[in-house]
């Protein structure tokens, strides 16, 4: 199923949308979270189109609170402007399934802004040449992009650092929008996996996107890929935090996540 249809949304009224996920997008447990909030997040561009929001508002910043588990099948969003500045305006969404609300979402949109400029952020490595596709059986979501893993961090491998390194593009061409890049930011497999010797729990809570481009889509030549870090970098009490780094081709930084996780 290509990408658009996977996400499409049917209105419904009053800001409310009915959308289907299917066993393409099938994860460790149920439906994975990064489709469900790729759906939410066209919903809401959907209300904001209708209410005749400047077209240079991009979503900037996302925060989304996984109450409840997703299964196959249809879902509804039902989504509310919260606030509508001259520059910003905040939605938020909730996601029903079966008459249980299993995802709360909170969006921010701007224009630009004229401010500060600059990066301490350490630029990504080249993909090398021995990186290893992903390819799995299951989870059915991890096919869903084309994605090379560093090959000195294997699932289950022991690693000193609960960290991904990856290099990855869609699948079906090389353009994405802000609904593409917010699921991707949630696509990897917990970090704690190239840490650990075997499975482990690793339940997202909550996943947080901040998007540090206003351009709202992107496009990559034949060959490129975008780079990516990700690193649980401490666990405590059943609770793992995961932070993310999404490069562009040309290093540029073009978003960061934040994922809470049940672990153990």
């Amino acid at each position: 199923m290509r990408w658009t249809d996977a996400t499409a949304i049917t209105p419904l009224g009053q800001q409310r949308f009915r959308a289907n996920v299917d066993e393409q997008w099938t994860s460790l447990q149920g439906v994975h979270g990064g489709v469900v909030a790729a759906i939410a997040v066209n919903a809401s561009a959907a209300v904001l189109r209708d209410e005749g929001i400047d077209e240079a508002a991009q979503l900037r910043a996302a925060t989304f609170g996984y109450v409840s588990g997703n299964t196959v099948g249809d879902l509804t969003v039902d989504v509310e402007v919260v606030r509508r500045g001259r520059a910003m305006t905040t939605t938020h969404a909730r996601v029903v399934q079966r008459d249980k609300t299993t995802t709360v979402a909170r969006f921010h949109y701007s224009t630009p802004w004229e401010g500060l400029e600059f990066s301490d952020v350490t630029p990504p490595r080249p993909k090398p040449h021995d990186a290893v596709r992903l390819e799995m059986p299951q989870p059915a979501h991890l096919n869903n992009t084309e994605t090379y893993l560093d090959a000195r961090t294997p699932f289950f491998g022991g690693a000193p650092r609960a960290e991904w390194r990856a290099w990855s593009r869609p699948l079906e061409r090389g353009s994405f929008d802000t609904a593409w890049l917010t699921m991707f930011g949630d696509f990897f497999p917990p970090a704690v996996f190239a840490r650990t010797t075997g499975p482990v729990r690793a339940v997202t809570i909550e996943y947080s996107i901040q998007i540090h481009s206003a351009a709202g889509s992107w496009t990559l030549a034949d060959g490129e890929h975008l780079a990516v870090r990700m690193h649980t970098f401490h666990s405590h009490d059943g609770f793992a935090v995961e932070d993310g780094w999404i490069h562009l081709p040309d290093g540029t930084l073009l978003a960061t996540v934040r994922q809470t996780r049940l672990a153990g």
